[in-house]
């Protein structure tokens, strides 16, 4: 039997991936997801091709919004950067309660699952003699005995712990003390630019602003990004009421935002430890400058759904653990200095949004081809 712990995204695809392979499952699944259940998720063309792979692309593609392009502004003076036109790729949108319905839904019609609603305290591993079993406890009092571990319950869950101990260094992690405001709000209550089919990005000075339609187009996911210290009663005015399409926005009767911290942890190659191995944030809490977090617990899903079908299961985990940890490695080095260029202040941020205007869409294109590499 195989354990998979967590019950967001990457858990639930992570345990899918163990059906599909017709092997007992049991999913430790009691604790809320770190990720909001709410709002939206971008999918580009590897998390499309996991979500075909995993028997889900058709399904979720009913429920997703097609994106026409990416569109670069300025939060300032509205002026448009760059654009990429996504006509030709597999690039769309989706509510992330969308995905987790129908991850979930998939599940149950599966057989061969034993699902608790707890979550492990504790983990003791046995050696080869010992038939390298996984024994672990939860905290409604139970033991359990698995042949090996999948940990997917994100960033603050046992899994990362166990496997790579306590963070270090985070003063210098990605989105250190930086903080993201969200909202859906009906596409009919807002300018008209929020209808369009694009994912549009508007660089500021020190914050970031992206939206994109959700449900149809009925509703517009909004994210904006900013430094912690600067979240004040001002921020929309700050931010926002730089130009006057965003600033239709400011004080909103009918946008509710809510304010949450951005995950600030550093990268370990490190995904396994003996029978139990990582996946989704408990492995890579990858910045979401590149709209990849969903994207990569898919294509970690995926991984181990080929893995997973060699009887041998020391091979599979170390194959899967060894794939993973080097690709993941280098999108995460890409998100963190996407970061870093998308909270630029001052004069440096004039600067990116120079370049950026003079890069155009090659460039955008370039930055993006390596992240959206189908394995």
């Amino acid at each position: 039997m195989i354990a998979v712990s967590g019950s967001g995204i990457a858990g639930l695809a992570a345990a899918l991936a163990v059906l599909r392979n017709q092997k007992p499952l049991l999913l430790v699944a009691g604790s809320t997801p770190a990720t909001p259940v709410h709002g939206g998720i971008q999918i580009a063309p590897n998390g499309w091709a996991a979500l075909d792979q995993l028997g889900l692309g058709d399904a979720a593609r009913a429920r997703a919004n097609t994106l026409q392009a990416i569109t670069v502004r300025d939060m300032r003076s509205a002026a448009t950067l760059a654009g990429l036109d996504l006509t030709t790729s597999a690039y769309a949108s989706l509510s992330r309660a969308d995905l987790v319905n129908l991850l979930k839904a998939e599940i149950n019609a599966a057989s061969g699952m034993t699902h608790i609603a707890a979550n492990i305290t504790h983990v003791v591993q046995r050696g080869p003699d010992q038939g390298k079993a996984v024994h672990m406890l939860t905290d409604d009092g139970g033991r359990h005995i698995v042949d090996a571990l999948i940990a997917a319950d994100g960033v603050s869950g046992f899994g990362r712990h166990y496997v790579n101990g306590t963070d270090r260094d985070t003063d210098n992690a990605p989105n250190k003390r930086r903080v993201a405001m969200r909202a859906v709000a009906r596409t009919a209550d807002l300018p008209r630019i929020f209808s369009q089919p694009f994912c549009n990005l508007w660089l500021g000075k020190g914050a970031h602003f992206v939206h994109y339609p959700l449900h149809g187009g009925k509703d517009v996911n909004m994210v904006l990004t900013l430094d912690a210290a600067k979240a004040d009663d001002d921020w929309q005015q700050r931010y926002l009421g730089r130009n006057d399409i965003l600033g239709q926005l400011c004080d909103h009767a009918n946008i509710n935002w809510v304010k949450t911290t951005l995950p600030a942890h550093q990268y370990h190659d490190c995904w396994r430890r003996g029978q139990t191995v990582l996946a989704g944030d408990a492995a890579h809490p990858i910045p979401p400058n590149l709209a990849q977090g969903a994207g990569q617990s898919l294509v970690d899903a995926a991984s181990l759904l080929r893995w997973m079908a060699d009887d041998n299961l020391g091979l599979a985990l170390s194959g899967y653990a060894r794939e993973r940890s080097k690709a993941v490695g280098i999108i995460f080095k890409k998100a963190t200095v996407s970061s870093k260029i998308m909270a630029l202040d001052g004069a440096g941020a004039t600067a990116r949004s120079a370049l950026i205007g003079l890069g155009g869409a090659p460039m955008l294109n370039a930055w993006l081809a390596e992240v959206w590499a189908v394995a």
